[in-house]
């Protein structure tokens, strides 16, 4: 049968009917190809230079890695065959995404000519059909920084979703400048696809996460929020249940991210849907389904223990399990900390009105809150022994050890983690791999501020973001 046959003999298949097809050139097999696929690790990221007159570019191939190992011992040099699709201003077409040249494992470097003269862009892997990452000279990157604010819509969406994804990635990893990445997002002012949004928030989102607790956090903010406001506007609160799917999601994506930067007309719109639910509790459908999870976090968080034990008794009274379960992650919401304190001893014991199995959830919940992130790790390490025994299960517990951890970005923080590996050190199990795992995630982060929080700063203040005073001082005349 088909299904036992070797991968080479499926290989041949392909290559029959690639050269059948015309999609691969006939001196070429999927063999040759797959090969540098399957029996090595990751993908590579492609380098375009552009010529001085830009009429032809330098192509060259490298292993893309988030974060590089300094220490690795790992001397494989990491190629692949890649399919190269691209297309440029003078003539832009984003429909043909067969193979123009294929890059061989075997070729340090490749030139493609016939492009375009210096002034116009050049765009490599048309809708991201290829498995790589590409990266240009800065000409090229600020051509297409151009192009973007002055008109996306030239440049197909796929194609902006992975400008962007690049751009933010490339930064991250120390290999473009985040000058430049901040740059590309500019334009997402006037961006109203779904796919582009998605991406840029995805990326985004690590930069506020490590702001968080930083002085420039304020102008990264502002930042964010203005890029973010004419989407809010343009999908509005209200849900409508004849919206394509696309539409919902951006919604849910426009909302979740507005009400968690404080936005006031998206805090004020959850708290007044709140307050109705309150009112009558019984109708469960005065919330739309898809914004549950936005209204009930951000009301929870800008109320206080009125709001938050009606939610509790909410979650008593349900039977709906996805009811359930967005209430108990919205109850890790509240910014007293108290109350949090007090839903922690609320979920790990016998008894708990709390499933045991839903007992992560709580913790994520409250891990992922920026003022019960302290609470819960100081929680962990105090109640180890109880939380160890009461959960059970020591991928459950390495799960949390990552959540928690999850924004630590400070020598002290990678301290307690390191110190807390050796207080537990014979109980660990399979989790010590986990906190090993949250140990060097913390010094990467730490390196990664080393690196790039002042040159962001920079960039905010270069944009009007100031970022070492307030954004608006009220003189006083007495």
């Amino acid at each position: 049968a088909f299904s036992n046959a070797e991968q080479d003999d499926l290989w041949q298949y392909l290559t029959d009917a690639a050269h059948e097809d015309d999609t691969l050139p006939p001196d070429m097999t999927v063999k040759e190809v797959m090969d540098t696929w399957t029996l090595q690790m990751g993908y590579p990221v492609i380098k375009v230079v552009r010529s001085s007159d830009g009429t032809s570019a330098t192509l060259t191939q490298e292993r893309f890695l988030l974060v590089k190992n300094e220490n690795s011992s790992d001397t494989h040099d990491y190629k692949w065959w890649v399919p190269l699709t691209y297309t440029s201003q003078d003539n832009p077409n984003f429909n043909n995404t067969q193979a123009q040249v294929w890059m061989k494992d075997s070729e340090a470097e490749i030139t493609v000519s016939s492009l375009p003269e210096k002034d116009q862009w050049v765009i490599f892997n048309i809708q991201e059909t290829g498995y790589y990452r590409v990266d240009y000279d800065d000409d090229n990157w600020n051509l297409l920084i151009q192009q973007l604010s002055t008109d996306h819509q030239v440049i197909h969406v796929i194609n902006r979703a992975q400008i962007i994804d690049d751009a933010m990635d490339l930064a991250r990893a120390g290999l473009l400048s985040y000058n430049i990445a901040m740059s590309v997002n500019e334009y997402l002012k006037t961006e109203a696809e779904f796919i582009a949004w998605n991406t840029a928030l995805h990326n985004l989102e690590y930069l506020e996460m490590m702001f968080t607790r930083k002085g420039a956090y304020g102008a990264l903010k502002r930042y964010l929020l203005d890029l973010l406001i004419p989407l809010y506007n343009s999908v509005g609160f209200e849900d409508n249940p004849n919206d394509p799917h696309l539409e919902t999601y951006k919604r849910v994506l426009a909302l979740s991210n507005a009400c968690h930067l404080d936005y006031e007309d998206c805090v004020q719109n959850s708290v007044s849907l709140f307050q109705q639910w309150m009112q009558n509790p019984s109708n469960s459908s005065i919330v739309s389904p898809n914004l549950k999870r936005t209204v009930y976090c951000t009301a929870i968080a800008a109320g206080g223990e009125e709001e938050w034990n009606f939610g509790w008794n909410q979650y008593l009274a349900s039977n709906v399990g996805s009811e359930k379960s967005t209430l108990l992650y919205a109850l890790g919401c509240t910014k007293e900390i108290w109350i949090l304190s007090r839903y922690l001893d609320m979920t790990f014991y016998e008894g708990s009105s709390i499933q045991k199995r839903d007992a992560p959830t709580v913790f994520y919940s409250i891990s992922d809150n920026d003022v019960g992130r302290d609470v819960a790790w100081n929680y962990l390490r105090d109640q180890w022994d109880q939380i160890y025994d009461y959960i059970g299960i020591v991928s459950k517990v390495g799960d949390m050890i990552l959540a928690v951890s999850y924004e630590f970005n400070t020598n002290e923080e990678k301290h307690e983690l390191e110190v807390f590996k050796a207080d537990h050190a014979g109980e660990l199990g399979a989790a010590e791999q986990t906190v090993d795992q949250a140990i060097e995630r913390t010094g990467n982060n730490i390196a990664w501020l080393d690196h790039n929080y002042e040159v962001i700063v920079q960039w905010l203040q270069d944009h009007g973001y100031e970022a070492h005073k307030p954004s608006s001082i009220i003189m006083n005349d007495n």
